[in-house]
C-alpha cells in the first residue's frame, strides 16, 4: 500500500509539472527567440529536478516544431552537466550514502569507472535508473567532465529527437491534415520508422546494461 501511494504521488507530481509546462510553453510560442530561450531554461532546470523529459519534449515539438530539437538537446545536456558538477563538488557524500543502500547504483559506479564514457552514452540512451538520478550518480565516479559531457550529448540525442518528432508530427497532422494528407502520411511513416529503430536500439542497450550490472554485482559479492 505504501509503495502504491508513493507511485500515485509521483504520478500526480509529474502530471502537475506537465500541466504547468504546457501552459507556460503555449504562452512562449509567440515570443520567438525569447520563447526558445525560456524553453531552454525550463529544460536546464528540468534535468536537475527529476522533471519528466519525454512528455516535455512532445509538448515542445507540438508547439515549436523541429527547432525545439537543438534547444532541448543542448539545454538538457547543460542541466545534466550542472547536476554532475553539483554531485561531484557539493553532494558527493550524500549521493554515496544513497548508493551504498542500492546494489544497482554501486554496480553502475564500478562499471562506469571501468568502462568510461562508452557506458555513460549507453546509460543516457537507456538508463536503468531515472535520467536525473544518473547525472547525480555519475558525479561520484572518476569520469572526466568533458568525456561525460560528450557522451551525454550523444546519448540524449536519439530519444529527444524521437519525442520532439512525435510532437511535431501531431502539429503537422493538426495543421495540414485537410490541405496536405500526403505530407501528414509521410511524417507519420517517418515517425513510425524512427520510433522502431530507436526502440530496437534502446532494448538492446538495456539488455547490455543489465548484463554489465549483473556482472559487476557478482564481482563485488565475490
Amino acid at each position: 500500500m505504501i509503495r502504491s501511494n508513493g507511485i500515485r504521488s509521483e504520478y500526480c507530481a509529474d502530471a502537475l509539472m506537465i500541466d504547468i509546462f504546457v501552459q507556460a510553453v503555449q504562452s512562449w510560442r509567440e515570443l520567438g527567440a525569447v520563447g526558445l530561450g525560456l524553453l531552454a531554461v525550463a529544460f536546464v532546470i528540468g534535468a536537475m529536478v527529476f522533471a519528466p523529459r519525454p512528455p516535455m519534449c512532445i509538448v515542445s515539438g507540438l508547439v515549436f516544431g523541429f527547432i525545439a530539437v537543438p534547444v532541448v538537446l543542448l539545454a538538457s545536456t547543460l542541466g545534466s552537466v550542472l547536476a554532475f558538477w553539483l554531485s561531484r563538488h557539493l553532494f558527493r557524500s550524500h549521493v554515496l550514502k544513497i548508493a551504498e543502500r542500492r546494489p544497482l547504483w554501486r554496480a553502475l559506479i564500478a562499471a562506469i569507472d571501468a568502462e568510461g564514457w562508452r557506458l555513460v552514452g549507453l546509460l543516457r540512451l537507456a538508463s536503468l535508473i531515472p535520467g536525473t538520478a544518473t547525472s547525480y550518480l555519475l558525479g561520484v565516479t572518476h569520469i572526466g567532465l568533458w568525456p561525460y559531457t560528450a557522451a551525454t550529448l550523444a546519448g540524449l540525442f536519439p530519444q529527444i529527437f524521437l519525442f520532439v518528432y512525435i510532437g511535431t508530427a501531431g502539429k503537422v497532422a493538426l495543421e495540414e491534415l485537410s490541405d496536405s494528407p500526403l505530407r501528414v502520411a509521410l511524417v507519420v511513416i517517418g515517425l513510425i520508422f524512427t520510433a522502431w529503430i530507436i526502440f530496437a536500439v534502446t532494448r538492446r542497450t538495456r539488455q547490455s546494461l543489465s548484463r554489465i550490472g549483473s556482472r559487476t554485482t557478482s564481482a563485488q559479492r565475490g
